[in-house]
């Protein structure tokens, strides 16, 4: 291959393909013949051409910092493009499913608009970004509402959540509080992506070290440079999120805003969160959610049940604050 180093490439190539289900990938994902695989690992091809090693790395998240450093030991000028080309784009961003959701957006009934968009999105993600079955974990967050119009956003609180595949949403119960101690926490305040390639490792980015789960990011969703929440993606797999798939990623945060009324954004000035209790010390408190919407009610006969839950929800993250 030239008069670059590629050994250290040609070995790990050669390990990988080892296991059927990387070779499997790399076929579904990939124009990259068997042929010129078993090419690059002999030396027989002087230098892969740059738009199929971009394709392997693509294909392969969970080896994407191997691969890179191998690459760059043969090619330091290397640079992984943030897209492959407009073909792959359409198929991660079909138009019948932009069409549905606009269609959704428009006809929904306001007590439905929001599921209903957020359903629609997550069915789709969890399609293309999970068609190997991996159990990611896809979450929205929304900014907790302050009990007075001028006082700050201090924590967001879990609204949505979904491992792929098994369509079991979040019931109210498990909806934890988040605050400056989480990634979602993180990219709410600054209004900016956080990706953590190894929860284990990241020394960095605030982030929640669950045992099933070795990677994640964060997404704001936002409008008109205010912030709603976020969408998080978790991965049981470390170095998941490839360029191409934070990119992505991105979209579909951007297309989850409008699941949102506008009074649901915040200004960035109005963002100051605190950090919430362990989710162990929150459990007892969650679980007492509808007796508490039902005493308010019972309380105030002009609530509604929506008044009600907020109202809750509120009385949930002051308590949640006092113990922090």
């Amino acid at each position: 291959m030239s008069g670059q180093d590629w050994s250290a490439f040609r070995a790990l190539l050669k390990e990988l393909l080892r296991d059927s289900a990387t070779r499997r990938l790399i076929e579904q994902r990939t124009d990259i013949a068997p042929r010129t695989l078993a090419r690059w690992i002999s030396g027989e091809t002087e230098e892969p051409d740059s738009k199929r090693l971009s394709s392997l790395l693509d294909a392969l998240p969970q080896h994407q910092s191997s691969l890179l450093m191998a690459i760059y030991k043969a090619r330091p000028d290397f640079h992984l493009p943030l897209l492959d080309n407009t073909r792959r784009l359409a198929e991660d961003l079909p138009l019948d499913f932009l069409v549905r959701l606009l269609e959704t957006n428009a006809n929904t009934p306001h007590n439905l608009h929001f599921i209903s968009i957020v359903h629609l999105i997550f069915l789709q993600l969890q399609a293309t970004i999970d068609p190997n079955h991996l159990d990611l974990l896809i979450m929205v967050a929304q900014c907790t509402p302050p009990a007075t119009p001028d006082a700050p956003v201090q924590s967001v609180r879990e609204i949505i959540k979904m491992t792929t595949h098994q369509q079991q949403f979040l019931q109210a119960g498990a909806r934890f509080f988040m605050g400056a101690e989480s990634l979602s926490g993180y990219s709410v305040s600054l209004c900016q992506a956080g990706i953590v390639q190894n929860v284990r490792e990241e020394q960095h980015l605030p982030v929640l070290r669950p045992s099933n789960k070795s990677s994640a990011a964060a997404y704001p969703i936002q409008r008109g440079g205010h912030v709603a929440g976020c969408l998080t993606v978790s991965s049981p797999q470390p170095d998941f999120f490839s360029p191409r798939l934070q990119y992505i990623l991105q979209i579909y945060a951007h297309l989850l805003g409008l699941a949102f009324e506008t009074h649901q954004f915040y200004p960035p000035d109005r963002i100051r969160l605190r950090s919430m209790p362990a989710r162990d010390m929150q459990r007892p408190y969650l679980a007492t959610i509808q007796e508490r919407v039902l005493h308010l009610m019972q309380q105030n006969a002009l609530l509604s049940r929506v008044q009600a839950e907020q109202c809750a929800w509120q009385q949930l993250e002051e308590a949640f604050l006092d113990l922090s």
